[in-house]
């Protein structure tokens, strides 16, 4: 999920930004407010944000509050401030990392060059049963015995979200919960409708129940989670 947002007013340095990383293969999306970025962060898999901090109406210390409230994503923020409390404060609100303007392009390069190679390092699978069944969260695809099967955008959370909770009953208000959270808007017998479509795919490839019904409580996955 290489999606960058770039949130600065400065037209000249957001084209600078974007342009530096779009060379470098990255999507971009640009934003000159806060209001705005947080719009597309909204409708968007973002997967790194670089925001200024100095930006009218919304400042950018409240655009990154604004995403802690709901996200762990990385975000690098842009500060003309030099000192040491400014560049503490930057990172006790949420921020990562920083970069001090002016900056230079190849130091941008390297520091979300150096994230997403941290991000290729680390298992991209969440899996049960010795990698029999694995989900990869980097693209909605649960994988079963090498066969991939590709799943909507809810099936993917909720079963995430029962590999997450593996051989714990889940029930419908707490999909709903996390279904809601991420502006899907849903009631409890999508869910059941959305169980029966991921038992029905993984069926076509397996003879295993993987999900369990336990009535009057929810679902459940059963296995074993990989280390």
């Amino acid at each position: 999920m290489k999606n960058i947002l770039v949130l600065e007013d400065n037209v000249q340095i957001n084209e600078i930004l974007s342009s530096t990383l779009k060379s470098e293969g990255y999507t971009v999306f640009s934003c000159f407010n806060a209001f705005d970025a947080l719009e597309v962060f909204t409708d968007e898999r973002i997967g790194l944000i670089i925001t200024d901090l100095m930006l009218p109406i919304k400042s950018g210390e409240e655009f990154i509050e604004d995403i802690r409230k709901t996200s762990t994503v990385h975000i690098i923020a842009i500060t003309a401030k030099v000192n040491t409390s400014d560049k503490l404060h930057t990172l006790t609100i949420g921020a990562d990392d920083y970069i001090t303007k002016p900056f230079n392009k190849q130091e941008v390069i390297i520091k979300v060059n150096n994230y997403f190679k941290k991000l290729q390092v680390k298992d991209i699978y969440i899996s049960i049963n010795k990698g029999k069944f694995k989900l990869n969260t980097d693209n909605n695809e649960l994988i079963i015995n090498d066969n991939i099967i590709t799943l909507t955008s809810v099936e993917y959370i909720m079963l995430k979200k029962m590999m997450e909770s593996i051989n714990k009953i889940i029930n419908r208000e707490s999909f709903l919960d996390t279904l809601n959270y991420n502006n899907f808007e849903v009631f409890d017998r999508v869910v059941d409708t959305h169980i029966k479509n991921i038992r029905a795919k993984i069926k076509k490839v397996s003879n295993d129940n993987y999900i369990k019904t336990v009535y009057g409580l929810g679902y459940k996955l059963v296995g074993d989670l990989d280390e």
